[in-house]
């Protein structure tokens, strides 16, 4: 007769798969949020003074809120990721598959999106008022927190979402065999995923940064402005701006990924 688990065992193993999920998701989150503080910061502080890159990276490197500002990014990302693992864990468990699946549901999309905007959305807000505008008392316009939304959406899903579904194509592709160096990125779907958790978030700041953008210069420049003033504030900044969140996207959603991923697999497979 097959060994069946009672219910209080079944309990316990899915609170150890719970429990490996945010410990996880403290890890990747701890390793990559000083970096994104930095670059947030500089970003702001450059729309809105006009200060040279160098200026602001020499203002960046001052010790300022270390513990209010510093602790904002390790939230936002400790929350996208729990939240991402505990979907996953919940649709292995439910669907009796290995505890190591990465799910693309519609559920965990929606719910990553929700909460990593929510805490996302207010870091930005304190960011603008802290590091932008010397008026700080001025409320951040709701056109702001929409496009802070619209900008976090395209990110989450081409974080967690599109990895997911173009790894298993990219390991079958032909071009695995021309090089070593390409089979060691899209050899397997392993290979592939960490390699799609990679590049794919980071080509996303083409579209992303422009956004990001705007909604700090409707912060930074309030009124009616014209779409030509807005998009000439977009032109001025973008140019350093998108290779700046390019290099701060890479931590969070592809070095951070794949090290929640990393860290995720080997609690899994010890709680197991």
């Amino acid at each position: 007769m097959a060994d069946v688990k009672t219910l209080d065992a079944q309990q316990r193993c899915t609170w150890q798969l719970f429990t490996a999920d945010l410990i996880s998701a403290s890890l990747a989150a701890a390793l990559v949020s000083p970096w994104v503080k930095a670059v947030d910061a500089i970003i702001v502080h450059k729309t809105a003074t006009g200060a040279s890159w160098r200026s602001c990276l020499e203002w960046a490197s001052k010790p300022r809120k270390p513990l209010i500002g510093g602790l904002f990014p390790a939230l936002v990302y400790f929350g996208t990721y729990a939240t991402a693992n505990l979907f996953d864990t919940f649709y292995a468990t439910t669907n009796d598959l290995d505890s190591t699946t990465i799910s693309s549901t519609a559920a965990k999309f929606l719910a990553t999106t929700l909460i990593s905007t929510a805490l996302g959305i207010y870091k930005d807000g304190y960011y603008a008022k802290a590091y932008g505008r010397l008026n700080r008392a001025s409320p951040v316009p709701l056109w702001s927190y929409a496009l802070f939304t619209g900008r976090d959406a395209i990110t989450i899903f081409a974080s967690f979402g599109i990895p997911a579904l173009v790894a298993p194509h990219l390991s079958q592709l032909s071009l695995s065999d021309a090089s070593p160096v390409l089979s060691s990125l899209i050899g397997t779907e392993e290979a592939s995923l960490k390699t799609s958790q990679m590049i794919v978030p980071a080509l996303t700041q083409f579209v992303t940064t422009p956004i990001h953008l705007t909604g700090l210069d409707l912060y930074n420049r309030p009124g009616k402005l014209g779409i030509r003033e807005r998009l000439s504030s977009i032109r001025h900044h973008a140019p350093m701006a998108v290779p700046l969140r390019m290099m701060r996207i890479l931590p969070v959603f592809g070095i951070g990924n794949m090290a929640n991923t990393v860290f995720r697999n080997s609690l899994l497979q010890s709680a197991s």
